[in-house]
């Protein structure tokens, strides 16, 4: 078992996005030009023509305001889905959402942290991450307890931003931070989370082969890699063993 506290790296960030949560969806969409929607309900239609008919439960990891959950629960009908999330706020928001789409019996929220979900083993069909998995603290240990709730054959579906391969679109890409940090934190009045944002986003190395890798090691068997929008973001499909 790993510990239930976070660190003191995770409860700054959990703070952090208690801090904006309120303009987090407004900043994302903007910075995004709206992408973000075509990118999560890309993620949805890929995942409902590999997964299995019969899904009966889902978690998505670091749910922040509930967007993917609420499109999983519109996908899978007779689905349950459980967003967790660390930040109070995020979830509270999230909370209204699953409300206002009439999703409460099928939907709920749950604080916690990647590297020790309070799930028994073999509980999900699904788990979902949508621009989560960079926020890891402990990638490994949240691999592995991923494997640990997922049902044998049960599916792990990433959706993250990666590393575009063309020289021009990777020039165009990095100035794009540029602009992110400067909207964030003129929306957001926090330098230090749009600052975080771009500087998780360059650093994250788990991506394409990397990605792959890590999944292997921990048991998974990677079946489907989807760049979108010039590889700016990638979809990484796998199955547990």
């Amino acid at each position: 078992m790993y510990k239930n506290s976070p660190s003191s790296k995770e409860e700054k960030l959990k703070n952090m996005f208690d801090h904006i949560a309120n303009k987090y969806d407004l900043i994302n969409h903007i910075l995004s030009f709206g992408i973000d929607f075509i990118w999560r309900r890309k993620t949805i239609h890929l995942l409902s023509k590999l997964s299995g008919k019969n899904i009966k439960n889902i978690l998505d990891l670091a749910t922040g305001t509930g967007d993917l959950a609420i499109l999983l629960a519109s996908k899978f009908k007779h689905a349950h889905v459980t967003g967790l999330d660390p930040s109070d706020k995020m979830l509270k928001i999230a909370e209204k959402k699953i409300k206002n789409n009439f999703f409460e019996k099928r939907v709920k929220t749950i604080k916690g942290y990647s590297q020790n979900i309070p799930f028994q083993n073999e509980t999900f069909d699904i788990v979902t991450i949508a621009f989560g998995i960079r926020n890891f603290q402990y990638i490994h240990r949240s691999v592995k307890e991923i494997h640990r709730i997922l049902k044998p054959y049960g599916i792990l579906v990433i959706l993250e931003f990666s590393n575009p391969s063309n020289y021009w679109i990777k020039k165009i890409y990095y100035f794009y931070f540029f602009f992110i940090q400067k909207i964030g934190n003129f929306i957001s009045k926090n330098h230090f989370a749009y600052n975080y944002l771009k500087e998780s986003i360059l650093s994250f190395q788990y991506y394409n082969k990397k990605m792959n890798k890590l999944l292997k090691y921990h048991k998974f068997d990677p079946i489907h890699i989807q760049k979108l929008t010039f590889g700016i973001v990638s979809i990484y499909v796998s199955q547990k063993k």
